[in-house]
């Protein structure tokens, strides 16, 4: 089973470097950031988390701001706020930018986890809708490329990389409408489950992703149609009648 990975923002660096410790000890992966610009450019980047705990009060960027901007990026990103403030109207400001959860310091350790794993469960537990065919291959070459979707491994000649979850299905549903436009909201609803607007941003972060996985071969293309989508170019490359039948 893979770690819960958890992107961990806070400026005060001895509590974050014993925090940081702890957590690391019990088994999640942590990526600890010491302010807020540094929070986004983690968070932006290749690797993809599967909560935030974000202190408030940062330089550069407070977590209320951080969190905003974070949810530009994914709408659904399970983020707990770490905070010296007690405020009632610091606590609703939280919710209302969609906090799963709100801890002050000082604070017990064991308490925190628990708060994390109660998150980590009700993310876990949330049904996913996906309405790909089922006929979609988990083993396929993509241009020089090799996809083991299962494992979630790319490979060329003797190098590899492991894809994230959503990195892995958002390959094989291109791969399975290779060399046809694609619909922004086709892929949303598929493998984001809805379209609104801020899956969308996080559709071109991934796309951005994909793009640089693939450059190694420059007979794959993805492209992008202004307001309307995408089209996963593989050169020499074209889709069978029976794939074409379910588009």
């Amino acid at each position: 089973m893979s770690k819960t990975r958890i992107l961990f923002v806070e400026d005060d660096k001895a509590m974050a470097k014993m925090l940081k410790h702890y957590m690391d000890v019990r088994g999640y992966d942590i990526t600890h950031c010491n302010n807020g610009k540094a929070g986004l450019e983690a968070f932006s980047g290749e690797k993809e988390f599967d909560l935030c705990i974000l202190d408030v009060l940062m330089p550069d960027s407070d977590g209320f701001t951080l969190a905003g901007d974070i949810r530009e990026i994914d709408a659904h990103i399970p983020i707990l706020f770490l905070t010296s403030k007690s405020m009632p109207d610091d606590k609703i400001k939280a919710f209302k930018l969609g906090a799963d959860d709100y801890i002050t310091k000082p604070f017990n350790v064991e308490e925190l986890l628990l708060r994390v794993n109660a998150i980590i469960k009700r993310q876990q537990n949330e049904p996913k809708i996906r309405k790909t065919p089922d006929s979609l291959p988990n083993q396929f070459t993509v241009g020089k490329y090799n996809f083991d979707f299962q494992f979630q491994r790319l490979t060329i000649e003797d190098h590899f990389r492991k894809l994230t979850t959503r990195e892995a299905e958002l390959l094989r549903f291109l791969f399975f409408y290779r060399n046809r436009l694609i619909k922004r909201e086709m892929i949303l609803q598929e493998i984001w489950g809805d379209d609104d607007y801020y899956k969308g941003r996080s559709l071109d972060v991934f796309m951005s992703r994909l793009r640089k996985y693939l450059k190694d071969d420059s007979d794959i293309e993805i492209i992008n149609v202004h307001a309307i989508g995408f089209k996963f170019i593989v050169a020499g490359d074209e889709t069978s009648e029976e794939e074409e039948g379910k588009f």
